[in-house]
């Protein structure tokens, strides 16, 4: 796949993210709206990256390192304000919190988190030309490549005061440890069922002991 239709994918994938998360807004989800508003920037941010000259294959395949090189080459070449650059890592924290945590986010913050997207996105259209004629050109629909990929960030907790960063855990272990309480739950239930039954045979048998005539002479 060339350059130029990955940038577009990720060009109409950010659109998209944009008006899903202004959905999710109006519906009250606020958790979802700041999801999707994250994942508006991070893709145009990818596609802002292939326009400065980066490769696909050179592309970050991580969150952080994607939020870096977007700073490193847009921010030093006096390109994109670097507080503006700054809004793409503030809001991965809060969709961490938003899609990992049993944190909600409050709507005042969904909000201001949508509303900064919007503005993140058009700017980095405007200044490297991901505009409606960037898009107009030649579109090929690019298929599944592993090449495409980004794997996820470590999990972090947010403390809801300070908005740090606390235990990193990873989503792999996030799912190995709901896999491991999934089937304990089922050995206890099959414990419970297993007792039950056990006790109902007995009392069965005991019943039937006690219901014989005794001799009569």
């Amino acid at each position: 796949m060339t350059k130029g239709p990955f940038a577009r994918a990720l060009v109409r994938k950010s659109e998209r993210a944009l008006k899903v998360a202004r959905l999710a807004l109006n519906a009250g989800d606020n958790d979802s709206a700041v999801s999707r508003s994250y994942y508006a920037m991070f893709d145009i941010a990818r596609a802002a990256l292939l326009r400065t000259g980066v490769t696909e294959d050179m592309l970050p395949r991580t969150h952080s390192g994607v939020i870096e090189a977007f700073r490193n080459h847009t921010v030093q070449s006096g390109q994109i304000d670097r507080q503006l650059a700054t809004q793409l890592s503030r809001t991965e924290s809060l969709r961490i919190k938003a899609d990992y945590t049993g944190s909600e986010i409050e709507l005042t913050e969904a909000t201001e988190v949508v509303q900064k997207a919007e503005l993140f996105v058009r700017t980095v259209e405007q200044a490297f030309g991901l505009d409606e004629s960037f898009l107009a050109t030649e579109y090929r629909s690019p298929g599944p490549k592993d090449d495409d990929k980004v794997s996820e960030p470590t999990v972090a907790e947010i403390d809801n005061n300070k908005g740090e960063k606390l235990e990193q855990i990873s989503l792999a272990e996030i799912r190995r440890q709901a896999r491991e309480n999934w089937l304990l739950l089922r050995q206890q239930s099959n414990s419970i069922a297993k007792g039950s039954h056990s006790k109902d045979e007995y009392r069965g048998k005991e019943d039937q002991s006690q219901s014989v005539d005794p001799d009569v002479d």
